[in-house]
């Protein structure tokens, strides 16, 4: 991705809002440029000079086509002026009608005049070239508009207010303390460490890789809620997989039949369960197949299964297992599998002991589709497979999301340890001093402190245009 990383004097231009049907759109600009091209569009009868707009108030007027003096839409228009915006330019949005059409045309008013169309996330990339949010912070923008789920979403949003931010800048006012002492040891080798200092810088040190640490754990957690997990539905025909579904989406999404054989390819669904987002799929029966159709539909059950992240085999209670169940049974041994006891309510023909061979006690829900009985029971099934309640982090607590700052982290406690290694054998001060800088370095890779353009190309290039 070709992308301009540093200060420039253009203008860029973006519809801010989804394309499409919809009430309002926000055409947004960045740059010198912005109140000049407001002066030359904006219009409301008596003339609206944008040198005398107050800065974050909204002004009614027309945007004009200024060739040919016709109105393209009747719109709210506000001026952000530099350095008190969001990208620390001057900034203009311009709230018009939604659709396709309207916003498109002013948009093409704003290329005329002489804006530039806007890369992937370059608003965001503005506000941290000019210091106005920090690297976690911007990518938190994008979490915060992806987000599944409300855990998923209040995550994204502690990051966006700076919390890692301060974690992490904690953790590095500790390094440079660390490294005041060792580099004083480097201007005076000809002088001991004290004994007590020597104990205190140990303590220290080991506190930080006890804390980094305690923070590293965190990552599997924020992974699931960022990304959520693919759960594949897996079961022989008539066990009530489409009826657990729509007992789970809490509506009719699959078709529900006494037939075997009903669904031949596979449904997907996206569903929030006690927070953490899942990618529900629903799949064929699995059992010997009557004709090709079914047949290709079992083997893709197999492979959605090969790929899902977590299992869901249903049976049903009130029959004994058959070879059918067996196989299906066999899928999911030794996987990270919850087993689901089906149709309950008509009495329980299969035991326990039957299935402890297979899976483990606690990953058994008995429910009834049908009757929606058992639904709340295999939610905590579920939430217990997929995260360890009791490292499961607290209300209000920031947790790891992004492999970049998991992989930082990780450089950053290795280089920590290295350097305690070398310093309780009284290695010198020079070497000792260069893992702390690893460390720190390591640290300010999170924040943006030390980054590289191909960092910031693959970060952005993530992004929505006009964000």
């Amino acid at each position: 991705m070709s992308m301009n990383l540093l200060p420039n004097e253009d203008t860029i231009a973006a519809i801010a809002t989804a394309q499409g049907e919809g009430g309002i759109a926000v055409i947004r600009m960045s740059g010198p440029q912005a109140p000049d091209i407001i002066n030359k569009l904006l219009h409301n009868g008596t003339g609206i000079d944008s040198n005398k707009m107050d800065s974050h108030h909204l002004y009614h007027g027309f945007i004009k086509n200024p060739d040919t003096g016709k109105a393209v839409d009747e719109v709210l228009c506000v001026l952000m002026r530099a350095p008190n915006s969001y990208t620390g330019e001057n900034i203009a949005e311009i709230h018009s009608h939604g659709g396709y059409l309207v916003p498109k045309k002013i948009l093409e008013l704003l290329f005329k005049h002489g804006a530039r169309p806007a890369d992937p996330g370059e608003f965001s990339l503005r506000a941290f070239l000019n210091g106005k949010i920090d690297l976690a912070q911007a990518e938190a923008v994008s979490d915060v508009i992806n987000a599944q789920t409300e855990e998923g979403l209040k995550q994204a949003e502690m990051q966006l207010e700076g919390v890692l931010s301060e974690k992490i800048n904690t953790y590095k006012d500790i390094m440079l303390d660390l490294l005041a002492e060792i580099e004083s040891q480097v201007d005076f080798p000809e002088e001991d460490i004290d004994p007590l200092v020597k104990k205190d810088i140990v303590s220290r040190t080991e506190g930080l890789i006890s804390e980094i640490g305690k923070l590293l754990a965190t990552y599997e957690e924020g992974r699931i809620l960022k990304y959520g997990v693919m759960t594949t539905i897996l079961g022989k025909p008539n066990v009530g997989k489409s009826s657990l579904l729509n007992s789970l989406l809490m509506r009719e999404r699959a078709i529900v039949s006494k037939h075997p054989g009903t669904t031949r390819d596979f449904i997907e669904e996206s569903i929030d369960i006690r927070g953490i987002p899942l990618k529900l799929i629903d799949t064929a029966g699995i059992r010997a197949a009557t004709d090709h159709v079914e047949k290709a539909g079992i083997e893709l059950a197999k492979k959605k299964a090969s790929e899902g992240e977590l299992l869901i085999a249903v049976i049903d209670g009130s029959a004994e297992l058959d070879q059918d169940d067996i196989e299906v049974l066999s899928e999911i041994k030794d996987k990270n599998a919850v087993l689901v006891i089906n149709k309950s309510d008509l009495g329980l023909n299969v035991s326990d002991k039957e299935l402890a061979k297979y899976i483990q006690s606690d990953r058994l829900a008995r429910t009834s589709a049908k009757k929606n009985t058992g639904i709340d029971e295999l939610k905590d099934i579920i939430l217990d497979s997929l995260i360890n309640r009791e490292n499961h982090s607290k209300e209000g607590e920031i947790i790891l999301t992004e492999l970049r700052h998991k992989s930082a982290l990780e450089t950053s406690a290795e280089s920590l340890k290295t350097f305690l290694k070398t310093f309780q054998i009284g290695e010198s001060p020079e070497f000792s001093a260069l893992d702390l800088r690893v460390a720190l370095n390591s640290l300010g890779e999170i924040t943006g402190e030390v980054t590289t353009e191909d960092v910031l190309g693959r970060i952005f290039s993530k992004f929505c245009v006009g964000k």
